[in-house]
């Protein structure tokens, strides 16, 4: 009898836990979000670390389902030991990204996601130690770039972006892997944006 009492206390605050920490159908949030990428490009040698910030927001179709979007300021790139034009540089490269998630809530707090990322080229620029260019500007200097010719450095970026999150008390820890379907330059050997990020958030929940 004590024993079968035990079992019946432990399902009850176990499905006391599960309707706590899972939130319901039809719950929408907003979160904003900082956090880390460490970024390369598929064709340096060396990786990069730097900051991303922004905002998500997130819709439960179903108790374990949910669909989420937001737009995020990514710093990305990558460093190269030995290339044309600077025999050592830095891709130093910003986006505008739009991660467009399915969310599966394996556990309560815990989803696994994966969905697709737009991305929106906001600055390329090229660090080397004799200072700091725009990579379309040099490209027009040194003549690979004609007046009225298309930037080589691509606008659109194209990305899946697979990861995982775990939510407590609304504070939510994600880390996510973008893998780039788009060449970032149009010109010369095809290389691709391959970021790590890893962001912390804080929900909020709306009332409608």
């Amino acid at each position: 009898m004590k024993m079968k009492t035990w079992i019946l206390t432990i399902v009850a605050l176990l499905t006391s836990v599960v309707t706590v920490a899972q939130r319901r159908e039809g719950t929408c949030t907003v979160q904003p979000k900082v956090g880390l990428n460490v970024s390369t490009l598929s064709d340096a040698q060396k990786t990069i670390g730097d900051a991303c910030f922004g905002m998500e927001a997130e819709y439960m179709i179903t108790n374990i389902f949910s669909l989420s979007a937001g737009v995020m300021v990514s710093n990305q790139g990558g460093k190269y030991d030995e290339d044309y034009p600077f025999p050592r540089y830095t891709a130093d490269l910003d986006y505008a990204n739009i991660p467009i998630m399915a969310n599966v809530y394996v556990l309560p707090g815990l989803a696994l996601k994966a969905g697709v990322q737009p991305g929106f080229r906001l600055k390329a620029k090229m660090e080397t130690d004799n200072g700091s260019y725009d990579i379309d500007e040099f490209y027009k200097l040194v003549g690979m770039l004609t007046p009225g010719e298309e930037p080589k450095i691509n606008k659109f970026d194209l990305a899946i972006p697979v990861g995982i999150s775990y939510e407590y008390e609304n504070v939510v820890l994600d880390a996510r892997y973008n893998w780039g379907l788009l060449k970032v330059e149009n010109i010369g050997n095809a290389y691709y944006n391959r970021v790590f990020e890893v962001t912390l958030g804080y929900k909020f929940e709306l009332d409608f």
